[in-house]
């Protein structure tokens, strides 16, 4: 008999609304991430998508302007009730551009861990840099060359290093806003390839303007427009059989 692994919320989000000096970007937004799991967020520009992601780890509390209603559950304690640090040490943020520390690869690496408090031995560091770096894809690429300059590396491995300073502090939901939007087709199959394995260890939220992107690896898809949530499913139904047209539309490039 086969055995179905039961489906686990990673995250939970309740009549949540954004606004942004009184104007509204998101509205009274339902939905939840399953453990282990890649949830793709697609939708034109001004749908909601970015301001969703930064809410999930509180990176938009830095706006002066930022308001928001409602609540978001990880594992069944709110957020916004949370140590804002201790949330992102949890949910860590990948964006569009990678911004390499200027400092050499292996640095990058245990930069967050020693910040934190995580590690001081030398072996435990090195334990960190070769792990995270073979989760990110990236270890045989660079493996001979830890001691040079991070800012040396091709675009494309300067964001999977990116993903591997985020794995060295071990999160549990990783959140990647446009991760592919400034690389070349062969860079985006590897960032592609990375998310695909990582979600075997972490629940992942993808952002992508890019939906043959959210065709290759969501597990679920939302459809985001003008700021509210048009409909959410699995990945192969809502590319093959939308049930909202404006969905359909979307996907089909009719419009955005």
């Amino acid at each position: 008999m086969v055995k179905i692994m039961e489906k686990i919320d990673k995250i939970k989000v309740e009549n949540l609304s954004c606004f942004y000096g009184g104007k509204l970007a998101l509205e009274a937004l339902n939905i939840n991430v399953v453990k282990n799991e890649i949830l793709t967020i697609i939708g034109p520009a001004n749908s909601g998508k970015t301001s969703f992601l930064r809410t999930l780890n509180r990176m938009n509390d830095f706006d002066a302007n930022y308001a928001r209603k409602g609540a978001v559950y990880l594992d069944d304690e709110n957020i916004f009730y949370m140590n804002p640090e201790k949330l992102r040490k949890r949910v860590g943020m990948l964006f569009a551009m990678p911004i390499p520390l200027p400092m050499s690869i292996y640095e990058n690496i245990v930069y967050a861990p020693k910040r934190l408090g995580l590690v001081s031995k030398k072996s435990d560091m090195d334990d960190i840099v070769k792990e995270a770096l073979q989760e990110a894809s990236l270890w045989n690429e660079v493996k001979d060359r830890l001691n040079s300059s991070a800012m040396k590396m091709s675009g494309g491995q300067q964001q999977r290093l990116c993903i591997a300073r985020i794995l060295a502090i071990k999160p549990e939901v990783i959140l990647f806003d446009e991760p592919s939007s400034g690389l070349d087709p062969i860079s985006t199959a590897k960032v592609e390839e990375s998310m695909i394995e990582l979600k075997k260890k972490y629940t992942i939220v993808l952002v992508t303007n890019n939906v043959k992107q959210a065709s290759r690896v969501g597990d679920r898809t939302a459809f985001f427009l003008m700021g509210k949530l048009i409909e959410v499913g699995k990945t192969g139904e809502i590319f093959v059989s939308p049930k909202e047209k404006q969905t359909g539309d979307y996907i089909t490039g009719r419009f955005g």
